[in-house]
């Protein structure tokens, strides 16, 4: 049976193993739970949190960047050392840990006030994480030396999908990272997914 990605109707926590498995050509169901069915089916999950990998032998596995990192392994894109592999850890944690629960926080929030404190917030310290990972990027538009790698998809994630819905933008004096989204953005397969994918807010 071919892998099955469940998560919301959202990009969210879910859209990096996505892209991952469209880098790969991997195919897979990517089941999508709406609000009103997740109620009764949370018990059924392993964590009672989405996303959930199930994979080709039936076993369940929860946690996003547990599954971005397995697929990133089962399809080399986690890094050809143990340095690689732990310099991809960094980009990924501190975006998908950092940077997303700050923004999806100014995403998330109604009130028009606090909304804007939050985004005053956000802003320079989204810059400051962004300026800091600049300084690791070793390849001339990967982050590795090596080569194309998931960290590479972490950084085109958040910055295509993640800054804008937050109306911030990555900072033109970062050309490597911009460079690094540039290569992302021109993977054919990645190209094609983006064209098909749902239309979601986040």
């Amino acid at each position: 049976m071919p892998l099955k990605l469940e998560y919301f109707n959202l990009r969210g926590a879910a859209e990096l193993s996505r892209l991952i498995l469209a880098y790969a050509d991997e195919k897979y169901e990517d089941c999508r739970i709406s609000f009103e069915e997740w109620p009764s089916k949370k018990a059924n999950t392993p964590l009672g949190t989405l996303p959930v990998l199930t994979l080709e032998n039936g076993e369940k596995l929860p946690q996003s960047t547990a599954i971005s990192r397995y697929l990133a392994n089962k399809f080399g894109l986690a890094g050809k050392s143990n340095e690689e592999k732990l310099l991809c850890d960094m980009f990924v944690e501190t975006i998908k840990v950092d940077m997303w629960k700050m923004v999806a926080g100014v995403a998330f929030e109604k009130d028009p006030s606090v909304k804007a404190e939050k985004l005053a917030e956000a802003r320079p310290k989204v810059n400051d994480w962004m300026q800091r990972l600049e300084k690791y990027v070793q390849g001339s538009d990967t982050v590795l030396k090596s080569g194309f790698s998931w960290a590479d998809i972490a950084v085109f994630n958040v910055v295509n999908d993640l800054l804008p819905v937050a109306n911030i933008q990555l900072d033109p004096k970062l050309t490597k990272l911009h460079a690094v989204v540039k290569r992302g953005k021109a993977q054919p397969k990645i190209a094609a997914w983006l064209a098909k994918r749902p239309v979601t807010d986040l």
